[in-house]
């Protein structure tokens, strides 16, 4: 009886790692940020851009375009009015909880910013995530989600 109430409590332990979003759960504790979602870009084929509410426009491209897991990535962000150097671009997945990665942007020059990193792989197999860049704009966070997807 104990053990089977143990597998119990386990299997649904599992599964609620697994199902639930801990990602949402966890982003919803910090402050209100306002970010503009990339919709009808694909960062595989393209860069992909976007125009923040102050009007400032920046563009996210990554290679190599095949977006491998476990292999190290190149994020390229440009922006030729807005300052982004040493700001995180955070990386998670958004179908299961692999934690959150923040890469560095470092000036490479003329409006250029570059992060390299490596994004893990999961047993599930194609995993869609989500590259937040958040920008403090009069007391308040601002800011582009590009979408993308691994296999």
């Amino acid at each position: 009886m104990k053990s089977g109430l143990s597998i119990l409590v386990l299997l649904v332990l599992i599964l609620t790692y697994i199902f639930v979003d801990f990602n949402k759960i966890y982003q919803s504790m910090g402050p209100e940020k306002e970010l503009i979602v990339q919709e009808n870009c694909d960062l595989h084929h393209e860069a992909c851009e976007i125009t923040l509410q102050n009007g400032k426009t920046i563009s996210l491209e990554v290679f190599p375009k095949t977006l491998p897991l476990m292999k190290p990535l190149i994020f390229k962000v440009y922006s030729s009015n807005q300052a982004l150097d040493k700001m995180p671009l955070r990386i998670y997945s958004t179908n299961m909880f692999m934690g959150s990665f923040d890469f560095i942007l470092k000036d490479i020059g003329e409006g250029y910013y570059e992060a390299k990193g490596i994004i893990p792989t999961c047993v599930v197999g194609k995993m869609n995530w989500n590259a937040d860049l958040i920008i403090p704009d009069n007391n308040k966070l601002i800011g582009a989600r590009y979408q993308f997807k691994t296999e």
